[in-house]
């Protein structure tokens, strides 16, 4: 075999090994932003996915239906936290309908407080 042809096999194997790594480089890129936005959108997704949950929690609390009662009068509800841990909450309903522009106080360390809506 001619050392031209040789030295011609080698430069065409470190051209082709060059372009490779790059490609390689470039798609190692696109996979890592890709994980990065999936993280990204997932705890965004993370941040809303009680929104259900807590609308079904409001219509339950104020609306027309009771949530299950016991013999005493109190009404127990199944809430997941942040974590999916499932928590059993007691409680005895008063719901009080606020007028518009009306504010709405609450007694804490013996000062009133204003409360506010929940966004």
């Amino acid at each position: 075999m001619p050392a031209w042809f040789e030295t011609a096999v080698i430069i065409a194997f470190a051209i082709a090994a060059v372009f490779f790594l790059a490609k390689y480089r470039e798609t190692a890129a696109a996979l890592h932003e890709s994980e990065r936005m999936k993280k990204r959108l997932s705890d965004d997704l993370n941040r809303y996915r009680d929104m259900p949950r807590l609308r079904a929690l409001r219509d339950a609390l104020v609306g027309a239906d009771a949530l299950p009662l016991d013999d005493d009068g109190r009404e127990h509800l199944l809430v997941r936290d942040g974590d999916l841990q499932l928590h059993h909450v007691i409680l005895r309903r008063q719901c009080n309908a606020v007028s518009e522009g009306a504010s709405v106080t609450y007694t804490k360390n013996g000062e009133e407080v204003a409360l506010n809506e929940l966004e």
